[in-house]
C-alpha cells in the first residue's frame, strides 16, 4: 500500500463515517463494523503520520470527529431505547391477546 497524505487520509476517513453512517440508516450493521474497522486503522496511520499534539489541522478533524461520533451515539441509544420500549408493548399486547383467546376457547 502506498504512503498516503495527512489529507488524503482524512479525506478517506470522512469517506468511510459517512458510508457507516448510511449502513446505519440503511441497518446494515455487518457492513457498518467493516467499515468502522477500516476507518480505525486509518485514524491510526493519520496519528502516526501526523502527531495531533504537534499537527493543529489534525488535532481539529479528530476532534470533530469525536464530536459527529457522539452526536452518532446519541442518536443509536435514544433509537435503542426507542426499540426496547416497543417490545415491551409488543410483549405486554401479545399476552393480552393470549388471555384473550384463552378466555374465548372456554
Amino acid at each position: 500500500m502506498m504512503n498516503l497524505t495527512d489529507v488524503e487520509l482524512m479525506a478517506q476517513i470522512s469517506s468511510l463515517s459517512g458510508q457507516a453512517k448510511q449502513a446505519v440508516i440503511a441497518e446494515q450493521l455487518t457492513e457498518c463494523d467493516q467499515l468502522l474497522i477500516q476507518r480505525q486503522i486509518l485514524i491510526e496511520q493519520l496519528v502516526k503520520l501526523e502527531n495531533p499534539a504537534q499537527s493543529p489541522s489534525t488535532r481539529t478533524f479528530l476532534i470533530q470527529l469525536m464530536a459527529a461520533d457522539q452526536t452518532q451515539i446519541a442518536a443509536l441509544k435514544n433509537t435503542k431505547s426507542a426499540l426496547e420500549s416497543q417490545q415491551i408493548i409488543n410483549k405486554r399486547s401479545a399476552k393480552s391477546i393470549n388471555r384473550y383467546l384463552t378466555i374465548k376457547q372456554f
